[in-house]
């Protein structure tokens, strides 16, 4: 119970991943918002923290939309009273090679992937800050350090995630005195739902190019939320960590 009576915000806490992140923090004692569009999903997951004993709030949001975030983001700190912990991981991509990209292919993956993250953290941070302590987690990807090679196409997403990365690291220098750390994983493929539509073929194709030639699991990737949340991980700020299985060396 490392994170006994911590308040956390999931953004995509409907989603594959963010609500396998939702029971691992609830099963270390957090309570656990939900941000997304899906509120059929955040019912679900708000159902798993609660059934570790925890409080669950859900709020259907737009993360794309400043407004409706900064309105959401309002509620839960209305009803819980402060956020100690933020997870960025909402997004997804969409394939494009770049010489037929179209500038809205550009901008949408621009705000899934970014301006969500500039959105909901601007909207925490205030708290944070007031409170003096903190910790923001972004979920970027392989493709912002390895530049997309899992997936050809993907430079709009890679673009995107680049910039978390990015922010990650600036935003760690800004709020470091202030008891707040701001870290970023950097997955490679996971082991989710939507991979069992791989084709043996594309499956092949896929581990050949990690050198464990293994998938992620998103049990894994969740622990390692969870450590970054943990007292243990005060000192540790400005990371960048990828989970790829050597994909990125």
């Amino acid at each position: 119970m490392r994170l006994e009576g911590k308040r956390a915000l999931i953004t995509g806490a409907a989603g594959a991943l963010g609500s396998v992140i939702a029971e691992a923090l609830a099963a270390e004692g957090a309570d656990v918002a939900g941000l997304d569009l899906n509120a059929e999903g955040l019912e679900r997951t708000a159902a798993t923290v609660r059934a570790h004993g925890r409080r669950a709030y859900s709020a259907s949001a737009d993360l794309t939309d400043f407004d409706a975030v900064q309105a959401a983001v309002g509620g839960v700190l209305d009803d819980w009273g402060g956020i100690d912990i933020l997870l960025n991981g909402a997004g997804g991509g969409a394939v494009s090679f770049f010489h037929e990209m179209s500038y809205e292919t550009w901008s949408t993956q621009i705000d899934r992937n970014l301006n969500s993250v500039f959105n909901v953290t601007r909207a925490v941070l205030p708290s944070m800050l007031d409170q003096e302590s903190g910790r923001i987690i972004n979920i970027a990807s392989v493709a912002a350090i390895a530049g997309g090679r899992l997936v050809r196409g993907a430079t709009a997403y890679a673009a995107a995630k680049a910039g978390v990365v990015g922010l990650t690291k600036a935003l760690a220098i800004e709020v470091a005195d202030r008891g707040i750390t701001v870290n970023c994983l950097a997955p490679g493929a996971q082991g989710t739902g939507a991979r069992d539509n791989d084709t043996p073929e594309r499956r092949e194709a896929l581990l050949a190019q990690i050198p464990t030639r293994k998938l992620g699991e998103p049990q894994h990737l969740a622990q390692t939320v969870v450590f970054l949340a943990a007292p243990e991980s005060e000192n540790i700020t400005g990371v960048i960590l990828p989970l790829d299985g050597g994909h990125s060396i």
